[in-house]
């Protein structure tokens, strides 16, 4: 696995990073949404996948070890730049989304990037996340509600990983 990165590397991830803080900036609305329609768990499940998404668009395009952890992590500093609603919490969040994500291609040994990895990348992201939301906005409820809250965001976390990683083959010229 080559480790160095190139011009086009970093050009990728720049272009990954705009386009993904672009998408964590329209997610808040959606966020609003589901938790209108559905409350605190259709909010989840329609949008945390989306403030995953950073890190299996780097990975797939990049396909270089801290791929996913950059792209994750300067999205989430494009979002607070924007700014939005979580302000510099959102770079919190892309740390340790990115830290997550990032070790599951490191357990695949680096050498998947397909929609099944993209998945899992987006299911690792949703336990940060959920212990940031109990931690710093201190949304914390019952074991049971705190698991179906958990389990929203691993689903979410996994339709949008895998949906964000085939876009990438897609971009790259690749079918699956």
């Amino acid at each position: 696995m080559k480790a160095r990165y190139t011009a086009v590397d970093y050009t990728m991830l720049g272009v990954v990073a705009v386009v993904s803080g672009l998408i964590f900036w329209a997610t808040w609305f959606i966020y609003d949404l589901g938790s209108a329609v559905g409350g605190p768990v259709v909010a989840r499940l329609v949008s945390y996948g989306l403030w995953f998404i950073g890190a299996p668009l780097a990975a797939s395009l990049i396909r270089k070890p801290l791929s996913a952890f950059l792209g994750e992590t300067l999205g989430a500093l494009i979002e607070t730049i924007i700014p939005t609603a979580g302000g510099f919490t959102n770079l919190i969040y892309g740390l340790a989304q990115g830290a997550a994500s990032e070790l599951a291609y490191a357990l695949l040994g680096y050498r998947r990037w397909g929609w099944k990895a993209g998945a899992l990348a987006g299911v690792f992201a949703a336990f940060p996340c959920v212990a940031l939301d109990a931690v710093l906005f201190n949304e914390i409820a019952t074991a049971g509600v705190m698991a179906l809250w958990l389990a929203a965001a691993i689903i979410s976390g996994a339709i949008y990983g895998a949906v964000a990683s085939t876009a990438s083959l897609a971009v790259r010229g690749e079918e699956r």
